[in-house]
């Protein structure tokens, strides 16, 4: 019953959604129908006018502004009434998991009674109509989110002029994404159909989703999304208004954070996963869900440093615009790419009808017409004021562009394989050579400008001043480089120049830090005040940009150092890797929840002593018939240690595989770092917004 009430939640979104969007719009707000029906709800008790009349027997449209009661808009009613019935969706969908109701086929397709409930709930969010339902859910509380904001702006000069027609052209057009989503939901993969012979038992979940971290990607990938969905909606709304400035780009702030938080907390996630399991290939396996997830957040990493020129300046008003835009359609196109197996066998591919199709219109329409927009208001996205070549605009100019053509290419790379098979037939696999051939001499000069841009100074600076603030920085850096050069003459130069561009990233940026706080004047105060007078957002950038350089060593370092071992052992056999020694025990035939498991023990030692026990396991899943391998993973202090057993070897010992990855540990930290100044940014956002102290954010 709960499944029915989820449906019809589904259908209800769909309809609100473009309730919404018509409620919203710049035709109905001008109309005199809107005016009529709107005009008695917004009359406040006792009798006094409500928020949209100009005084007692005059209903003419007058749009709210910062002074007028929350309570009294009713554009707040239907966004929450949007994600009260995409909560009941999402509940329906969730409980037909729990309860193993397999008369609906998602359920029977993708669970099964012997999956742990963890697993069942994860299975929720994993097929095509589940992973819609979770993304609506996403865009429909970021839609409230939006909603409280822009009906309480903060009190600032340009909110004081603003009309309204911003706040309203956005939420029209988040309505009508969420009327799209909620269409392609219904149409292409409808979760919520039931079979008329429900079958005993379901087919089972894919083992390779029975992931722990394969669960917890799935909210922050579609939050992100749903983040992108707003500074689209902004970007639209300030197309349309003509008015793409500062006031943007102020309430782009927190949504440009939280969609690179959150996209990059999935990437993040990913790359453990793919890490965790041996035989994906390290930690980045470029394929297609990998990348679709790289790409947004690649184009919203540029985007929060064009909205930040923006805000400060007023300028790459065009630029910041078409990154708003597309930010959004590669990853709705990565949404589609990896729900529509379209890289599976050719044969498979084309005997699908309709695969996704609803989702790929709405793709099509939806960006057809931004982008003719975006050409149509070109004129009014001119540069009020120039700047110089040699300023901090230029330097987060040019970053952005190199991130944008870093994005074009992992994009080629992605689709190019599909765009063969089906003009020849021919199947190809575009992997890490390709990407990293064609990647590294783009990513060189970004980096090395990353270094430069926080020390540059706005609109102009002087290429003498340059060389004598990053003089140390230069220096430190260079001796970094030509030592590890010297050292491994014989490898490879990529990481090579990898670890000497993480050692002028963090000199740079340690070295500004240094130069704020100790070589400014501080009119007397104490160093702690001068930390205070920086402000979050610079100190979550400099965080942000220490990680990268931490993660870009450690990836450079364990693969210069990277022992990789496979042996035949039998029980009682010692396998040396690095500092530390394995020791073979032997393997035990195991039981688990839904699965049979071969589970191998090794006792880890250090200098002699041990360490920590591993077991790395060869599971077997009778449902599915698939076997899956799980390593046991050790992150020492002198990196990171992988075990993997295979089958048996002809000499009648067992196949043992272990790689030993120095400085691993450092790529996790620098990621969590990256993902700790994001945070940084979002809470001092969130709380000065609700102390409302008059302390700038910035």
């Amino acid at each position: 019953m709960l499944a029915e009430f989820g449906h019809f939640a589904l259908l209800l979104i769909v309809v609100t959604g473009f309730g919404q969007a018509v409620l919203c719009s710049p035709l109905w707000l001008r109309s005199s129908l809107r005016s009529s029906l709107l005009g008695p709800a917004t009359v406040l008790a006792g009798g006094s006018p409500g928020p949209f009349s100009d005084g007692p027997g005059n209903m003419s449209v007058r749009l709210p502004t910062q002074d007028l009661p929350r309570q009294t808009s009713p554009y707040l009613i239907l966004p929450l009434g949007i994600l009260v019935l995409a909560i009941i969706a999402e509940a329906g969908l969730l409980h037909a998991f729990i309860v193993s109701d397999f008369s609906l086929p998602i359920v029977a397709d993708v669970s099964h009674s012997s999956t742990p409930l963890l697993f069942r709930i994860g299975a929720a969010f994993t097929p095509d109509g589940g992973a819609m339902v979770l993304w609506l859910l996403a865009v429909s509380l970021v839609n409230v989110v939006l909603a409280i904001q822009l009906f309480t702006p903060e009190k600032s000069s340009y909110a004081q002029d603003d009309d309204g027609s911003l706040y309203h052209n956005a939420l029209s057009v988040l309505g009508l994404l969420i009327a799209v989503l909620g269409l392609a939901t219904l149409i292409d993969a409808d979760p919520f159909l039931r079979m008329a012979v429900a079958p005993l038992d379901g087919r089972g979940m894919n083992p390779q989703n029975q992931d722990v971290l394969r669960v917890l990607r799935e909210p922050f990938l579609y939050l992100g999304l749903a983040g992108l969905a707003v500074i689209y909606a902004l970007t639209i709304s300030g197309l349309l208004d003509k008015k793409f400035d500062r006031r943007i780009a102020e309430t782009m702030r927190f949504w440009t954070i939280m969609s690179w938080v959150s996209l990059g907390t999935a990437i993040a996630i990913n790359a453990y996963r793919s890490y965790s399991q041996q035989a994906w290939g390290n930690w980045w396996y470029w394929d297609t869900a990998e990348n679709s997830l790289l790409l947004p957040w690649l184009l919203t990493t540029a985007l929060v440093h064009c909205r930040a020129v923006l805000e400060k300046t007023e300028t790459l008003k065009g630029w910041t615009a078409f990154l708003g835009l597309s930010a959004l359609a590669v990853g709705w196109f990565g949404v589609y790419l990896t729900r529509s197996d379209l890289f599976g066998p050719l044969t498979e591919t084309l005997m699908k009808s309709g695969d996704s199709m609803t989702l790929l219109i709405g793709f099509c329409v939806v960006f057809a017409g931004s982008y003719y927009l975006f050409w149509q208001r070109s004129d009014n996205l001119g540069e009020p004021r120039p700047f110089e070549p040699i300023s901090r605009e230029s330097s987060m100019f040019l970053n952005s562009v190199i991130l944008a053509l870093i994005a074009a290419v992992v994009l080629i790379g992605t689709i190019y394989p599909l765009v063969l098979r089906w003009l020849g037939g021919e199947n190809i696999t575009v992997g890490g050579p390709f990407y990293v051939e064609v990647l590294v001499p783009m990513t060189v000069p970004l980096l090395l400008l990353m270094g430069f841009a926080p020390t540059l100074r706005w609109r102009q600076d002087e290429v003498w001043l340059i060389g004598r603030r990053m003089k140390l920085a230069a220096i430190l850096s260079l001796i970094i480089f030509l030592f590890v050069s010297i050292r491994f003459i014989d490898l490879s130069p990529a990481p090579l120049i990898g670890i000497g561009l993480a050692g002028w990233i963090l000199t740079a940026s340690l070295s500004d830090l240094w130069a704020r706080l100790w070589r400014q004047p501080d009119h007397g105060e104490s160093k702690y005040r001068n930390l205070q007078l920086l402000g979050p957002r610079y100190l979550s950038m400099t965080l942000a940009h220490i990680g990268l350089a931490v993660m870009l060593a450690g990836g450079a370092a364990s693969s210069i150092w990277e022992e990789q071992i496979v042996v035949s052992a039998r029980a009682g056999q010692s396998i040396q890797a690095g500092p530390y020694n394995l020791q073979y025990e032997g393997v035990s035939l195991l039981a688990g929840e839904n699965y049979a498991t071969r589970q191998a023990k090794f006792i880890l030692y250090r200098h002699a002593l041990p360490v920590t026990e591993l077991y790395p396991e060869i599971r077997y899943y009778p449902i599915r018939g698939v076997e899956t391998r799980e390593a046991g993973i050790w992150h020492g202090r002198d990196g990171d240690l992988h075990v993997s057993v295979g089958d048996r070897a002809d000499d009648g010992g067992r196949v043992v595989s272990v790689r030993f990855l120095p400085m691993m540990t450092w790529v996790w930290a620098g990621m969590i770092l990256m993902l700790t100044g994001g945070a940084i940014s979002i809470v001092t956002r969130i709380f000065l917004r609700f102390q409302k102290n008059g302390v700038s954010a910035s």
